[in-house]
């Protein structure tokens, strides 16, 4: 669906909006099924209301380690890539202050708590390797021709760049772009190394009230962050070489990284009407982020001649912008036997279409509607989605307990648009001992999911599908004061 390109794209648009919550590990444990529990640094980030079940001050942070795996499969052909990381996916803080029993009120305690969490990790490595008849240099010279592109205009980053390798010609009397390869008889393979890196985070300044045990409200404001590099290399060695189209092969490489920071507010409540049952509801405004995309270019061509080899260096690029992602609605429910165990779900909808780009504050240069062809085609091809959860727990001791979660993504795409299925499952367990004034959680989360894409123009190359695996193993270890 996507290819390469460094201007923001619907690709963009949805990485930043489909979140995959990490946070605790008692929180991933139970498939992020929270909602109507609480009293837990990642649960209140989803529904601020679970902070008002906290009835002591907490102190908790939580380490992870990740280990990727993509396999990418081009022209039926499979290559695997394997990548590890360590985070601090949580830490946070919740201070409670009871209301003296003296007053006349049921409002038994008042918290503010401050959280920070992981929503994404983007930590991954592919490889990709197939034969094909039609170039990268080809696609170029196909848009240069479509557009009527004069040769001053060529872009910078791209389609200069090979200009300035040889790697295609310009013709001055007619007027039209040839790519310098012989496009009736070529066989090339190409190949492509992509390592991202990076993560979401979410900030979160929260309130809440425990009234009467019943009734727990909460609200927060959040702060997003965003930090996401993607380095590619892509290379194409022409197995059939022309006595006069002389290429043997070329490498491009691309660096592009994305920083910014945004802001969003989440409102949540939970009731229990009675001792075994709990409901919770919250709901999500959209979060409006502003960003800076940083990116670089690189060719390198290689001919018989050697007198034409060259390498071809980009400027540094940089752009400011702002998007919006959308917002969210949560309910949940969790029905407690005793003091020994409950079952918990959660259902979460969220409209990816709602995505928005727009221009930067400041940039007053630019066309208004400089994103509206971007808008449509986000707003075309994606749709709203269910995310379901669920998750149990039982204490086997007063002190230990264990747990399993299971979450489903469903589909952010259209089925009219979707080449595989881009739905997600998460599969975890984990096991949790808590005294009086420690708590210590360990979790095992695999989660895994399907991504398509093209090398570049989809009309002259096949679809590149990858297949991710994520595995998480986290600790969270909490302080009650």
């Amino acid at each position: 669906m996507a290819f390469s390109a460094n201007s923001q794209n619907e690709t963009d648009a949805l990485r930043y909006s489909y979140l995959n919550y990490n946070g605790t590990a008692r929180y991933a444990g139970l498939g992020g099924a929270m909602g109507a529990l609480g009293a837990d640094m990642s649960a209140i980030s989803m529904n601020p209301a679970g902070m008002g079940r906290y009835s002591r001050s907490d102190f908790s942070f939580t380490g992870d380690f990740t280990f990727t795996n993509s396999k990418g499969s081009y022209d039926d052909n499979t290559l695997n890539g394997n990548k590890a990381n360590f985070n601090m996916t949580n830490i946070g803080a919740v201070f409670v202050k009871p209301f003296s029993f003296e007053d006349a009120t049921l409002w038994k305690y008042f918290q503010f708590g401050i959280t920070s969490s992981r929503t994404n990790d983007f930590h991954s490595k592919t490889f990709i390797e197939g034969k094909n008849n039609k170039s990268l240099i080809t696609s170029y010279t196909n848009n240069l021709n479509d557009n009527n592109t004069p040769l001053g205009d060529l872009s910078d980053f791209y389609e200069g760049l090979a200009f300035d390798a040889s790697l295609l010609y310009f013709d001055s009397l007619s007027g039209v772009y040839t790519p310098w390869y012989n496009e009736n008889d070529a066989e090339i393979l190409q190949t492509k190394k992509t390592v991202t890196r990076g993560a979401q985070y979410q900030t979160d300044i929260v309130f809440s009230g425990n009234y009467n045990g019943k009734l727990y409200v909460g609200g927060s404001i959040g702060f997003p962050r965003i930090r996401y590099n993607t380095s590619s290399t892509y290379n194409e060695e022409f197995l059939k070489v022309d006595s006069i189209l002389d290429t043997e092969g070329f490498t491009m490489k691309e660096d592009i990284s994305t920083e910014g920071s945004g802001f969003n507010m989440k409102l949540g409540l939970i009731y229990a009407p009675f001792k075994f049952l709990r409901v919770g509801l919250a709901a999500h405004t959209p979060t409006w982020y502003t960003l800076t995309d940083q990116y670089t270019t690189q060719f390198t061509s290689d001919f018989t001649d050697n007198t034409y080899d060259a390498i071809e260096p980009s400027p540094d690029g940089t752009y400011d912008y702002r998007l919006k992602t959308p917002g969210r609605v949560m309910g949940s429910v969790a029905l407690l036997y005793k003091k020994r165990g409950f079952l918990t779900f959660e259902y979460e909808y969220v409209d990816y279409a709602n995505s928005k780009f727009k221009n930067a504050f400041d940039d007053v240069s630019s066309d208004p509607d400089n994103f509206n062809d971007e808008n449509k085609v986000s707003n075309t091809i994606y749709q709203g989605a269910s995310i379901i959860k669920a998750g149990a727990e039982v204490r086997v001791t007063n002190l230990w307990t264990v747990r399993g979660g299971y979450t489903y993504y469903g589909s952010p795409i259209k089925d009219a648009y979707a080449k595989v299925d881009a739905s997600r499952t998460n599969i975890s367990a984990g096991i949790g001992f808590k005294n009086r004034d420690f708590s210590i959680d360990i979790t095992y989360l695999r989660s895994k999911w399907k991504e398509e894409s093209y090398l570049y123009d989809p009309s002259l190359v096949s679809l590149t599908e990858t297949t991710k695996t994520l595995n998480n193993f986290m600790v969270t270890a909490g302080f009650r004061f």
